[in-house]
C-alpha cells in the first residue's frame, strides 16, 4: 500500500470522529439555528414538516434498514454552503452525511443529523485544449456524458447513467471503459475538498498528494468533495446494447466466465439475472474497440442459447442503453396498479477473485429459493487498462480476473419486504 503519511491517517480519524458523533437534538433552538444558517447560504435548508422533506430524505437506492429522518437537509448550491455546513455540524455536534447522486446501498448518504446534499451543484466546464473537464459534485453520469459527448469525448464512468460522479470516483469507479481507459479514479486530475475543520483544500498529484492518493478509491470520509477534474478520452461510436436469454443461470455463467477470461480489453459485459422461472438473463454489452472487430468478438455471445432478443448494434456512447425498454416482457411484470416510482430495494454484494464452479453453484442455489422481484447482477470484470495501473498508485485495489456481483431484492408492497431482504 502507498505510504500514506501519519498526518493524513490522523486527519481521517478526526473526520470519522467528528462526522460520527451522536446527534444532539436541537430542540427549541431548531428554528433559530435553521434561520441563522439559512441567512448565510445560497442553498436551501429543509426541515421535518416541510412539504419537500419526505422526497428530500429518500435516497435513490432505497434500503429500509438504513432509513433515517435527518434533523436538517442542506441543499448546497455552492462550495461555500458545504463549508458552512461542516462548521455548523461541528458547532451543534450533529452527525453529518454527504450526498451527491444518492445511489447509496450502505446508507452512508443519510443520517439522523445534517445531510449535506450536493445534488444542485451541476456545473460542468470543459477545457478542450488540455483535454480535461471540471465537474461540480452534484453532476450525474448521464449529465456529464451528455456534455462531453457533444465534443466526441468521455470520462470513464460507471454503467448506470443516474449515478453521481463524485461518489463513484471516491469509490473507484468501474464501468464500460475500464478495460480501455481504466477506472474513474485513474482519470481524476484533481479535486476540491472541504476538510473536517471547515477549510477548503485542492488535492492533485502536485498539491496535497497523499490526500489525492486517498481520494482515488479510498471512500468518502476524508471530507466533502465539491468539485472534480477529469482527463477526457476520444469516445464516440461503440457497439453494444442488450441481449437477453431464458436459460438456467449455471449454464450461462459457465459460458460467461470462460468467455470473459479471454475477452479483449475493449469489451465490457454486465449481467442482470432476473430470477424468474426460467431465469431471464440480460447481458448489457459495450465494445469500444475497432468497429470491424465487433462482430467477430461478440459472435460466441450472440450464438449462445439462442438469445430471446438480440438488440446489439452500433450506437452513440451516450445512447448505449437506449434499447433497454425494447426488451418488454422480459424485464418482468409492470408495477402494481396505483404504484408510482421505483420499487424499494435491498442490495448486498462483493467481489470474487474468479468465477469458480463453486461460486456458480451457489448463485444457482440462491436463484432457486429467491422470492419474486429478486435478481443477481455480475460484471465489472477486471482486465485491461484498469489492471495495468500500479497497485500503490491509488487506493483502489486491482485484482486481475476479479468479478463484482450483487444480490438484489425488490418489492412494491411492505408485506414483501422481510422476505426479500432475507
Amino acid at each position: 500500500m502507498h505510504a500514506v503519511t501519519f498526518s493524513l491517517v490522523r486527519s481521517k480519524r478526526i473526520v470519522q470522529r467528528q462526522f460520527s458523533r451522536r446527534s444532539l437534538l436541537l430542540g427549541a433552538g431548531t428554528l433559530r439555528a435553521q434561520t441563522a444558517l439559512q441567512g448565510k447560504l445560497t442553498g436551501k435548508v429543509i426541515l421535518p414538516g416541510d412539504t419537500d422533506y419526505e422526497s428530500a430524505r429518500r435516497i435513490f437506492s432505497f434500503n429500509p434498514r438504513t432509513a433515517r429522518r435527518p434533523q436538517m437537509i442542506l441543499r448546497c448550491s455552492a462550495a461555500d454552503d458545504a463549508v458552512r455546513a461542516v462548521r455548523f455540524a461541528h458547532e451543534k455536534q450533529l452527525d453529518l452525511a454527504v450526498r451527491s447522486g444518492g445511489h447509496d446501498l450502505l446508507g452512508a448518504s443519510i443520517c439522523d443529523g445534517l445531510v449535506v446534499d450536493l445534488s444542485p451543484m451541476k456545473g460542468i466546464r470543459m477545457n478542450r485544449e488540455d483535454g480535461s473537464v471540471r465537474v461540480e459534485a452534484g453532476v450525474r453520469a448521464a449529465e456529464l456524458n451528455a456534455a462531453t459527448q457533444a465534443a466526441g469525448l468521455a470520462v470513464p464512468l460507471g454503467c448506470h447513467p443516474a449515478v453521481g460522479v463524485a461518489g463513484l470516483t471516491l469509490g473507484g469507479g468501474l464501468g464500460w471503459l475500464l478495460g480501455k481507459h481504466g477506472a474513474t479514479c485513474d482519470n481524476l486530475l484533481g479535486a476540491d475538498i472541504v476538510m473536517a475543520d471547515g477549510k477548503m483544500l485542492h488535492a492533485s498529484a502536485a498539491e496535497n498528494a497523499d490526500l489525492f492518493w486517498a481520494l482515488r478509491g479510498g471512500g468518502g470520509n476524508f471530507g466533502i468533495v465539491t468539485a472534480l477534474e477529469y482527463r477526457l478520452h476520444p469516445v464516440s461510436q461503440v457497439f453494444g446494447g442488450v441481449i437477453a436469454y431464458r436459460t438456467p443461470i449455471d449454464k450461462f455463467l459457465h459460458f460467461y466466465g470462460a468467455f470473459m477470461k479471454d475477452a479483449p480489453a475493449e469489451l465490457a459485459i454486465e449481467l442482470n439475472m432476473l430470477l424468474n422461472d426460467p431465469p431471464t438473463i440480460i447481458a448489457m454489452v459495450c465494445w469500444s474497440g475497432a468497429a470491424a472487430e465487433a462482430e467477430r468478438v461478440l459472435q460466441p455471445l450472440r450464438s449462445f442459447g439462442p438469445p430471446e432478443k438480440d438488440l446489439l448494434d452500433t450506437a452513440a456512447y451516450l445512447h448505449l442503453m437506449d434499447r433497454f425498454p425494447q426488451l418488454g416482457r422480459l424485464l418482468g411484470p409492470p408495477p402494481p396498479s396505483g404504484r408510482k416510482g421505483p420499487p424499494d430495494i435491498y442490495w448486498l454484494g462483493g467481489s470474487l477473485p474468479a468465477l469458480t464452479d463453486a461460486a456458480i453453484e451457489q448463485f444457482a442455489a440462491i436463484a432457486q429459493d429467491a422470492p419474486p422481484g429478486s435478481s443477481i447482477g455480475m460484471g465489472h470484470y477486471m482486465h485491461g487498462e484498469v489492471c495495468r495501473v500500479a497497485q500503490d498508485a491509488t487506493a483502489l485495489p486491482r485484482v486481475a480476473g476479479q468479478f463484482t456481483y450483487f444480490i438484489n431484492g425488490s418489492w412494491y408492497t411492505a408485506v414483501q419486504a422481510d422476505a426479500s431482504m432475507a
